[in-house]
């Protein structure tokens, strides 16, 4: 756990024919941006560079994604970064309070690890370790590669072909299925000033039948300031400050859940409605002027975010990723638009099921 955010940063160190600075010099020079991240199902490393430095890009990508050294010196000052960053998201309330939701609710599979990984691992990782991940993950069945913009496809295409002819043959590794578990509640006291609350459940991945209802039920009950949380949490009862429903959709399953920042004394009265909202999305159909708003405002966002090239390139893998080709932008409006009010109300009835919750809070000390 934690090896591939700690891979992600440590190709950055030096390859065969590159140290660190010339890395970082070698897009920057040409104006150009070169980054990486990583999340519980990948890691991405990207470039953005104008339409003729485009082999610059590529030639670059590929030398640091089947070239790196891992040099000794370097992966013993990356652990110590690391561990920083580690500690520094520990000492984010509104972070750790998700990172010990989705583990209370994943329990042993691994989605129930955090990304950034543990310390004593971080520590313990060799450059052999990190070699013997790179050979088994970053294989030519295991990768994709998208490109959005001022590019065209088969000058692209005959680059890769030229530029990543080292990469490893290789089928994605599988993991297993998480299993559905019961309800579960869990505290922890922590030096915080608020309670930090945690309600939801898991539900089906990128592949199942509901998953452009769920996006709806998301924006409906707490994306924006015209959704219910904020409307009648926020705005109506003044419980929470910063209040919102979240989505973390993965290939097998997916996180829905509210996160809501309380005052103490107020945590026991909010829930209270949060709760009795989830409960009138099961009950009763939302109204169609309702639905209507919440699934203009997903196509609506939707649409816009594809203004950014970095965007259009992220979904475009990901399509790739998950379901093999290029979801059209046309085909997905439609199923949005689709959504039933039923729809919704069949969905919140099996998410917000009592028997399915998962609550996760911490709180300060003196709170019991």
């Amino acid at each position: 756990n934690g090896i591939s955010h700690f891979i992600e940063h440590s190709v950055f160190k030096g390859t065969h024919r590159r140290r660190t600075h010339h890395i970082a010099q070698y897009l920057e020079a040409v104006g150009g941006y070169l980054n990486a991240f990583t999340t519980k199902d990948t890691t991405c490393f990207y470039a953005r560079v104008l339409a003729p430095h485009l082999p610059r890009a590529v030639h670059l990508l590929a030398d640091i994604i089947q070239n790196p050294v891992f040099p000794e010196h370097e992966i013993e000052k990356e652990k110590q970064v690391i561990i920083e960053e580690l500690r520094g998201a520990e000492d984010d309330a509104e972070d750790l309070v998700h990172e010990e939701f989705e583990a209370l609710l994943y329990g042993r599979h691994s989605l129930a690890q955090s990304v950034l990984g543990k310390e004593q691992n971080i520590a313990a990782f060799s450059r052999e370790d990190l070699l013997r991940f790179v050979r088994r993950h970053y294989t030519t069945e295991n990768i994709v590669i998208a490109a959005a913009g001022a590019v065209d496809h088969d000058r692209l295409a005959a680059l890769c072909a030229e530029e990543f002819h080292a990469l490893p043959q290789g089928a994605p590794v599988k993991r297993r299925k998480p299993r559905r578990r019961g309800a579960r509640r869990a505290a922890r006291s922590r030096p915080v000033q608020q309670t930090h609350l945690v309600i939801g459940g898991m539900t089906e991945g990128y592949h199942g039948r509901s998953r452009h209802a769920l996006t709806v039920l998301n924006a409906l009950l707490g994306e924006g300031m015209s959704s219910r949380l904020f409307q009648r949490l926020r705005e109506r009862y003044g419980y929470a400050y910063n209040i919102y429903s979240f989505l973390s959709m993965y290939h097998d399953a997916s996180t829905f859940g509210v996160y809501a920042g309380l005052e103490p004394g107020q945590t026991t009265r909010a829930r209270g409605h949060l709760l009795r909202e989830f409960a009138a999305l099961a009950s009763h159909p939302v109204s169609t002027r309702e639905l209507n708003r919440a699934r203009e405002q997903v196509v609506g966002s939707m649409l816009m975010s594809l203004e950014s090239m970095t965007n259009r390139m992220s979904r475009l893998g990901r399509d790739a990723l998950v379901f093999g080709r290029d979801e059209p932008v046309s085909q997905l409006v439609e199923a949005l638009h689709a959504v039933s009010a039923e729809d919704i109300r069949m969905l919140a009835e099996r998410l917000f099921a009592p028997e399915r919750l998962v609550e996760m809070r911490l709180h300060p000390p003196a709170q019991q």
